[in-house]
């Protein structure tokens, strides 16, 4: 604010040079002729807002439009050459990320509005995408980004062991060599510590209540379930135990159905030991659980659906 003496600045939304780069993009977008982005929120939003809060959304369509572009000529994709999107699915876009400030979910606005306007692209653009993204927070996102990159390592060790495996049957081992089982427990090790590490970097900053939250906000949408564990076979297993004196014993070894139900346990977010209703994020793979790794390993208690692995795709560069 300003007084007499010291009258109030001026507020300055962006270079002229950054503006005309970003009317570019909403010039193709739109397939026509604009005097500069302010003119487009002017005429999305005129009358309904104050002049602050419209320089402000101003603001956030420009940084979207300028990461757009940016998208696009990575992509090696001229911004004439760029495809023109239907009014309502780009006033849709031009909606949603005027509104946002969260670093992450605006990069994920500009790589959704590249791709929907890249003519070379293969991934699938739902016009419901940009509602879903509109609805997200930037926990939110960030839980679905740490599912998606949990994934795709987890795979990428499974590929690792089978390759290790396929050498381990066909090659002579040397005695210098590190035996099978030392790498598998080497590549387990690394795996644990770096699903641990990125567990604390990313949600640190996160109450056990805000994650919880985010939680039921993707259920419901849709986005992310509860994996269905198949039980496995012979959770008990009975034998008989030879006794001094020639007398035979009958025993069960319970062992694997202890380790499910501590499963079931983790997989509900240790409800019954924390008595509480917040859902976890994750759960502790155990050793002793069939046909896992050595290690004890952290990993997401929930996993994508079909629809939320469409959306990343098409919200990544």
């Amino acid at each position: 604010m300003g007084t007499d003496l010291t009258p109030a600045p001026e507020v300055t939304i962006l270079k002229s040079e950054m503006e005309a780069a970003a009317a570019r993009v909403a010039e193709r977008a739109m397939n026509t002729t604009i005097d500069g982005v302010s003119g487009v929120v002017g005429d999305l939003f005129g009358g309904l807002f104050g002049d602050g809060l419209k320089q402000w959304r101003t603001r956030r369509l420009i940084d979207t439009l300028i990461k757009t572009k940016d998208h696009l000529e990575a992509a090696g994709i001229p911004i004439e050459n760029a495809k023109s999107l239907p009014m309502g699915e780009l006033y849709a876009i031009f909606e949603g990320c005027s509104k946002q400030e969260d670093i992450s979910l605006t990069e994920m606005w500009s790589a959704l509005l590249a791709n929907a306007m890249n003519p070379t692209n293969d991934k699938y653009i739902d016009p419901s995408f940009s509602r879903i993204l509109g609805n997200l927070s930037g926990l939110d996102a960030a839980i679905l980004k740490y599912i998606n990159d949990y994934t795709r390592k987890n795979d990428d060790l499974a590929a690792t062991q089978r390759e290790i495996l396929n050498k381990a049957q066909t090659d002579r081992q040397s005695k210098s060599d590190k035996s099978f089982h030392q790498m598998i427990d080497e590549n387990d090790k690394s795996f644990s510590e770096w699903a641990a590490n990125e567990l604390q970097s990313r949600f640190n900053a996160f109450s056990e209540e805000n994650i919880s939250y985010s939680i039921s906000n993707l259920l419901r949408m849709g986005l992310i379930y509860p994996p269905e564990y198949t039980i496995p076979e012979n959770l008990i297993q009975v034998g008989i135990q030879k006794k001094p004196r020639n007398e035979n014993e009958l025993v069960a070894d319970d062992r694997r159905l202890r380790a499910y139900l501590r499963a079931m346990n983790d997989q509900a977010g240790a409800a019954i030991e924390k008595k509480s209703t917040l859902q976890s994020l994750v759960t502790i793979v155990r050793p002793n659980w069939p046909m896992i790794q050595r290690n004890s390993t952290i990993q997401p208690a929930y996993s994508l659906s079909g629809l939320a692995i469409r959306f990343l795709l098409a919200c990544s560069p």
